[in-house]
């Protein structure tokens, strides 16, 4: 199965390519992904990405049509791929469709994911993701056990600098631009299924499923490669074929015939209910934003006092045991002060002794 899909950003496309790959059980080809893979293989296009890159230039057309050309053709893709991520304007689809052609595998189908700017913006600002392990969260419709901790494997969540309002509306306004002419182009090839992106993860997976079903891969002849042209002599004149144009006639379709219904055939009227997925204001959702960034300055904070105070108690208890050095130290001067005392008054009462007894033989004579 060979598919396409198009959503702006947090339609929640990459959850639904993750299905339809285990699914299908074929690859996943995004263009990111497939950039940094070339570049880390020092593949000889990738080496070239990476020039371009350091110089700080955008990756052209060409050589991510050169990506995505090698990365279809390996083994792995022989069944089908999901496209996420290209293409993104109408001159990719094009040359795409032109090396799918040649390989035999034409697109299946291209998933367009359609959900309401307000909800887009919810889903963004409130957007979590584990840096470990790659699991994705939402503050809003998908929140985790524990704040800020990961429900899969205890690391730390990150929340991308730019989802904030003011950037997801500018990427939400280039996305349309580029998206409604390639949207289409393949509804012109009758190729392009809308799917309402809207509600939890089962109910988008369950409107893919649906959009899907009863559809079939194709696969057209592989084109041949043409064989070089003869090169013409140059004194004999080219040969000039008269081909004869007929006119196509129109075919006309024989128009049905609709029978009166007959009888006491009763027509029951189907009342079918659209739920609307339940939106957060901008008003909520910025509160929400804010009220996320003060508990985690609250918390950078009492961490920063908790290391500050932590660090004091170390110093005091190193202060401690150099007093306690210091007073031992005294302890011992003192010992020995108070021996050389006593050395001192012992010999001062032996002197004295031995003067006294003189004395009292003097006094006899």
């Amino acid at each position: 199965m060979k598919l396409i899909l198009i959503g702006a950003p947090g339609s929640g496309k990459r959850t639904q390519a993750k299905y339809l790959t285990e699914k299908y059980h074929i690859p996943l080809i995004a263009t990111g992904g497939l950039l940094r893979a070339a570049v880390a293989a020092q593949t000889p296009l990738g080496r070239q990405a990476k020039t371009i890159a350091d110089a700080g230039q955008t990756v052209p057309n060409d050589l991510i049509i050169g990506m995505i050309r090698e990365r279809i053709a390996r083994p792995d893709a022989d069944q089908g791929f999901v496209l996420d991520g290209f293409p993104r304007n109408v001159v990719q689809a094009i040359s795409l469709d032109d090396i799918l052609d040649k390989l035999g595998k034409p697109i299946d189908a291209v998933l367009q994911f359609d959900v309401d700017a307000e909800m887009l913006i919810q889903r963004m600002i409130g957007r979590l993701n584990c840096i470990s392990c790659g699991a994705l969260f939402n503050l809003f419709t998908q929140p985790p056990a524990i704040d800020d901790k990961c429900d899969e494997c205890g690391s730390i969540l990150h929340h991308r600098a730019d989802d904030n309002e003011e950037i997801i509306e500018r990427r939400l306004t280039v996305f349309e631009t580029l998206t409604q002419p390639l949207s289409d182009y393949y509804k012109h090839k009758g190729i392009l299924h809308m799917v309402e992106a809207h509600g939890d993860v089962t109910e988008v997976t369950k409107r893919v499923k649906s959009a899907l079903r009863g559809l079939r891969p194709k696969r057209t002849p592989v084109k041949p490669m043409l064989p070089p042209a003869a090169t013409p002599d140059k004194n004999t004149k080219p040969k000039v074929k008269h081909v004869k144009v007929e006119t196509r006639q129109p075919k006309l379709r024989p128009r049905k015939v609709i029978k009166p219904i007959s009888g006491n055939t009763r027509i029951k009227k189907l009342n079918i209910k659209k739920e609307l997925p339940v939106v957060v204001s901008k008003k909520t959702i910025k509160a929400a934003a804010k009220k996320k960034l003060d508990d985690s300055k609250a918390a950078a904070d009492a961490k920063a006092l908790e290391v500050k105070l932590d660090k004091q108690l170390k110093d005091l208890e190193k202060e401690l045991k150099q007093t306690k050095v210091q007073l031992k130290k005294a302890s011992v001067a003192e010992k020995a002060l108070l021996k050389a005392e006593k050395a001192k008054d012992a010999t001062l009462k032996k002197t004295l002794h031995a003067e006294t007894a003189k004395l009292k033989k003097k006094k006899k004579k």
